[in-house]
This record gives structure tokens, sequence and C-alpha cells, in this order.
């Protein structure tokens, strides 16, 4: 049998089990049967195995070369290594809905066998919700973009080969971490779902998906700053992020999965918020979905879209509705179940800064949300004029039909600085705070250290020349928050080695096996502020735009960079143009750059930006190759001066490492245990 007829009985069998899944679950509960119960469980199980024996199909696919099947003939090439023939698996629309319903399917199945013994009461109904959603993924797999569909007539006899712009080693993790990301979200989705539909609205539910919530936002977080990775190093402009609507869509979900993450920790310790976690729930669920649908429907333009789909994007706003209707439906029913314990005591309480962070996280998704359809929904709305004034030109025919705009990095950027300048402050002002209320005295006791750091490190570069303000407050503001993650771990370390003497490093690591959440949410807000620092270089950066001869000597800067010629070479995949470069500082050789420009066999016209980079502690000398002509050696270069650039990769890092330890997090440890009383 054919892998393409094998394939599709494979999707459509897991689209048949998603089905299966509902109905069991949904009779089970209507007739509080277990062995139904039990029904839908294994068929969400077999799903998966569905799923996987699909995803494998079509990954022998693409290593076997069966240039039979369409989707294998437009991303696959015999001559491409095996880890990108593997990553072409996602590469495209098909088979990244493929990738979608395997991790989803795996996530469901995982998230009811660790719960269906500590909330037999939610599993049927959490499972009846995996199975929608999953289905729903299926389901356009088997009625409208089908990885397996042959050609009808004539088999190519060569693939076309992987999108060039994807044959990068940061793209092989990138896709399948931000796919990580959105998919997870079903299964806190999935159990917020079922407490309300069983009115079981109590902590429970929430403390068993914290980690499921976390774990999204830490894939999400990886591939976003991998996505940063490649696009500085692969398309050429210097930069890491552009604000592009797929980025967006991506930082959508991230950032109502980090106002989670802090919110609910009200809800543990005063029993405030419930409501609100809730909706975060809902809408970081929603949001994922959303970026999902401006990858894939072709509303939005972007480099990284996979292309226009009309029918699919009114599929997706078809689903985006039924979520919308039935959440927010579910959750006024359960408003009455869903009151607070406690009452908000004081503005300067941690509980109130928690709460202002929250805001601002969801202000800051909607507002990017909004800006980024803005484009799409002018278009939109001129189309309606257009329409309207042929209907009915005495009332439309005037009026001017709106066009579709550009919204750059610049407008991003000017509002959303304000916003992450206060929540950097929030990073720092939240652990100086106690819960309920704060007196005078331990206010200024607190912050009288992190203000004289935050002080001097606006002072410092302002000395050495930097005169933007929005860069001087991101400097002050890393020195303020900085100071208060040391002044914790200083306490907790000094209170351990009160109790037992101990070295340092002991204490130190004390700190991490006894109170891992609190302690590896303070090293994730320390990547925080060692990412914030990356972008306050952004604030005195230099660039140049340049065109140069083989010898010639362009100032960049304190550095000199000297065009040493041009070299042509091939191998076996690619055409390439070579420029050689020597960075000099002080007269003195300190890097050799090799920026270069690729032209794939396969698709000479789409060539790719390599660029060429001389990093340091301090910042990036940056070359990129915009055009050359090889018979003169003439070329266009730009080139780049990145201060700090490299401390957004190292923040990254440290707030990876953050994240795990937190993930590592004992259910049962609600509250700190080192450092004790009201500051825990």
């Amino acid at each position: 049998m054919p892998i393409s007829t094998l394939g599709t009985l494979a999707v459509v069998l897991v689209f048949l089990s998603c089905i299966a899944t509902v109905a069991f679950s949904v009779r089970g509960v209507l007739l509080r049967s277990e062995r139904w119960v039990e029904a839908g469980v294994q068929a969400l199980h077999a799903t998966f195995a569905a799923a996987a024996f699909a995803s494998a199909l079509l990954v022998y696919a693409f290593l076997v070369g069966d240039t039979s099947i369409q989707y294998v003939a437009h991303n696959g090439d015999p001559a491409m290594p095996v880890f990108y023939k593997v990553t072409a698996f996602w590469g495209s629309l098909d088979g990244s809905l493929l990738f979608w319903v395997l991790l989803s399917s795996l996530f469901a199945s995982l998230a009811v066998a660790a719960n269906r013994h500590r909330h037999r009461e939610l599993i049927p109904h959490a499972v009846a919700v995996l199975g929608i959603i999953t289905g729903f993924f299926a389901g356009l797999i088997v009625f409208m973009k089908n990885p397996f569909e042959p050609f009808l007539l004539e088999v190519p006899s060569k693939g076309r080969g992987l999108n060039p712009l994807l044959q990068n080693a940061y793209m092989i993790v990138h896709p399948p971490s931000l796919y990580l990301g959105y998919v997870s979200m079903a299964v806190p989705y999935a159990f917020g779902m079922a407490a309300m539909i069983t009115g079981q609205v109590d902590d429970a539910w929430q403390r068993s998906v914290r980690r499921w919530v976390l774990f999204s936002w830490l894939f999400l977080g990886v591939g976003l700053v991998l996505g940063g990775l490649w696009a500085y190093e692969e398309l050429g402009w210097g930069g890491y992020w552009a604000w592009d609507p797929v980025e967006n869509a991506g930082l959508l979900p991230w950032l109502t999965c980090t106002a989670f993450l802090h919110s609910v920790m009200v809800q543990e310790r005063r029993g405030m918020l419930k409501v609100w976690n809730l909706v975060l729930v809902i809408v970081s669920f929603l949001l994922t979905i959303v970026g999902t649908f401006l990858t894939r429907s072709g509303v939005v333009q972007s480099v990284h879209a996979f292309g226009e789909d009309p029918a699919l994007a009114w599929t997706f706003g078809a689903f985006m509705l039924v979520i919308v209707v039935a959440s927010f439906g579910l959750l006024v029913r359960r408003l009455p179940l869903l009151r607070s314990r406690g009452e908000m005591e004081s503005i300067v309480s941690r509980e109130f800064a928690f709460l202002v962070n929250n805001w601002l996280f969801l202000s800051a998704a909607l507002f990017v949300l909004f800006a980024t359809l803005y484009p799409t929904l002018r278009e939109w709305a001129g189309m309606f004029v257009e329409w309207a004034a042929r209907r009915w030109p005495a009332t439309f025919g005037g009026i001017e039909p709106p066009t579709r705009v550009t919204i750059g990095p610049p407008f991003f950027n000017h509002w959303m600085r304000p916003v992450g300048l206060a929540l950097l402050f929030l990073t720092g002002f939240g652990p100086l705070v106690a819960w309920r209320r704060t007196t005078p005295a331990n206010l200024v006791r607190q912050f009288r250290m992190p203000l004289v750091v935050g002080s001097i490190t606006i002072a410092v570069p302002a000395a050495f020349g930097v005169d933007s303000p929005w860069g001087l407050a991101c400097f002050g503001l890393c020195g303020f928050t900085f100071w208060t993650i040391v002044q914790e771990f200083v306490r907790g370390v000094a209170v351990r080695r009160r109790n037992r003497p101990q070295p340092v490093w002991e204490a130190l690591l004390g700190l991490f096996v006894r109170a891992r959440r609190r302690y590896g949410g303070y090293m994730v807000h320390l990547g925080v502020v060692l990412m914030f620092l990356g972008f306050a270089g952004k604030s005195y950066d230099l660039e140049r735009k340049v065109t140069v001869h083989p010898g010639e000597t362009v100032q960049l800067g304190k550095y000199e960079v000297r065009h040493d010629g041009l070299r042509a070479t091939t191998d076996w995949q690619k055409d390439m143009i070579t420029a050689d470069l020597t960075i000099l500082r002080d007269g003195e050789v300190v890097a050799q750059l090799h920026p270069a420009r690729w032209w794939y066999f396969q698709m000479p016209e789409q060539p790719t930006t390599e660029a060429a980079r001389y990093m340091t502690i301090a910042e990036d000398v940056y070359a990129a190759m915009q055009d050359a002509d090889m018979t003169t050696g003439w070329t266009r270069l730009a080139l780049f001066v990145n201060p700090l650039v490299n401390w957004v990769w190292i923040g990254f890092v440290v707030m990876l490492i953050g994240g795990l330890v937190c993930i590592g997090t004992r259910r049962e440890q609600l509250t700190d245990r080192v450092g004790g009383g009201h500051r825990g």
C-alpha cells in the first residue's frame, strides 16, 4: 500500500478516535458510568497512537524521498541532510497541522494519566474538551490540508527542497518550541473548563495545571528567543525583534501566561483573583489559537506566514467564536462560586503589585493584538466600503475606502517601551513589599539600597555619553531590580547559616532545594534583568550602510572594517558569494568576518543572507552583505555595532534555568519554607 494511502487512513483514524473520545466521555458523564469514562480515556490514548503512526509515516516519506506525495515534493529534497528532512515534517502548513495533532494528543494523554486519580470528577469533562480541540485540527487535515495528498498525474522525479530560510540550525528547534508552547496550553484550558462544568472551582485544579502553564510559558519563551537569534543571524538587518505579525502571535500567549503565573500566587495565598485566573487561562488558550490562525490563514503579511487561505481563515474564525461563547458563558454561570475569600487591604502590598503587573501584561497583549490586526481590519473595512458603494451608491459612493497601512517597529516601540519599563520596575518592587500591607519603616529599609544602586546605574552610563532617557531609565531599573534579587538571596543564605553553620554555596543550594518555586522565580527575574540590559544597549547602537571595493577601509565607531575581497564557491546544494572582512581596533586586527549570500539550486529566487559577527561581552560588530559584483569586487554592506546585545541571550539562558527550577516545585509546596515570615 502506498505511503500516501496509508497515511490518509491514519489521519482519518485520528479524526474518528477524537469523535469516539468525545462521545464516550460525554456518555460516561450522562450515565455516570466508569466504564464509558474509561473508554473515553482509552480512545484518547488511541488518538495519540494513530497520530504518532501518521507522523512517523510522513517523516519516513521525507527520508526515502517519496515525491508521489505533494507535500514531500514541495518541501523535501533527497540531497538535504537528515535533520532537515525531519524538520521538513513541520516546515509547511499541512505538516505543521499534523505535528500540532501529534503534540495535542500526546499532552492530552500525559495530562489525563497524571491526574485521573487526583481529579476523578474532572477527567471525563477534560478528556471531552481535549478530544474536541484535537478533533478540530484533525478535521482540518482530513477535509482541507491532508499532508499525504498524492499527485494524480505526473510525479516529479525530485523534490523542491525546504525553504532556504528554514535551513538553519535555530529553525530546527524554534518552530517545535513554539508548537510545544501553543499546544500545551490546551491542558490548563481543558481542566479549567472541566472545573467550571462540574462546579469544582476551588484551588485544586489550578495547582495541577500550574506546571502546564509554566511549561507552555517556558517553551514559548524558548521559541521566541530562538526566533530572534535566527532573525539576527539570517535576515541580515542587524536586529532580532521587528514586531512581525507572526513574532507577535507567539508573544501574545507568553504575556498572558506570565500574568497567570503571578496572579495564581495571589489566589493560593489570599484566596483572591479566582475569576481573573480563569479569564487568563481562557484568554491564553484563545491566543494560542489566534496565533495559529494568524500564521496559517494569510490575514497578516509576514515572512513567517504559510500563505493565504480564506477557507482556513473562516474555519479558524468559527472555532474561536465557539471558544469565546462557550468559555465565557460557563464563566458567567459559575460567578457565584468564584467569590474571593480575601480583600485587597493596601496598595502597598505584594498582591496589589501582582494585580498591576497583570493589568499591564494583559493590556500589552491586547494592544499588540489590535496593532497587529489593524492593517488587516483597515483592508477589510475598505473592501466593505467598496462593496457598499456598488450596492448603495447614493449612501456610500462619496466615502473614500480605507486602504491597508503598515505599522512598523517605531510605533510598537513607542507604546511598548514604557510598558516594558513599568513591568521591569514591578519585577523589583514585588519582592520588596509584604503580603497584605507594608509598614513605612519596612518600606524605607527595603528600598534604600535598591534605589542607591539604581541611581548609580543611571549615573555611570550617563557619564560615558549615553543620553537616551529611555536607555538611562532602563539601566537604572536594571540596577534597582538586580539589587532586590541580590537582597533576597543574601537574606535567605543568612537565615540558613544562622539556623545551621554551613558554607555559603551549601546554603545557596539549600535555598533552591527547599524553596524551588520562590528562588527559581528570582532566577527568572534575574534573567529578565539581564535581557533588559541587552535591550538598553539598543539606545546607543551604531549603523552604517556602505559600498566598498577590495582594499578599502571604512570607519565604524571605534572599529575599522577593511574589505579584503570576494570569493565565489559552490557546494552540493547552493552557490555562495562571501566577502572577506578584517575588523581592526587601534590599528590591530581583532577579527575576520565572512558575511555571505547563498543561492540554493532548487530555489534561486530566494537568496539567503548569512550575517557575520564579532562577539564580545560588551558588544557585537555585525556585518551583512546586501549585494556584490564579482567582476569589480564592489560590495554593499550593512554594518552595525550592537552594544550589550549578547546579554539578551545570556539572560535568556538564566531565565530558562530558573523556569526549569520552578517546574521541579513539589505540588504540596504552596508557600515558601525558607526566609519565613510575611515575605514568602
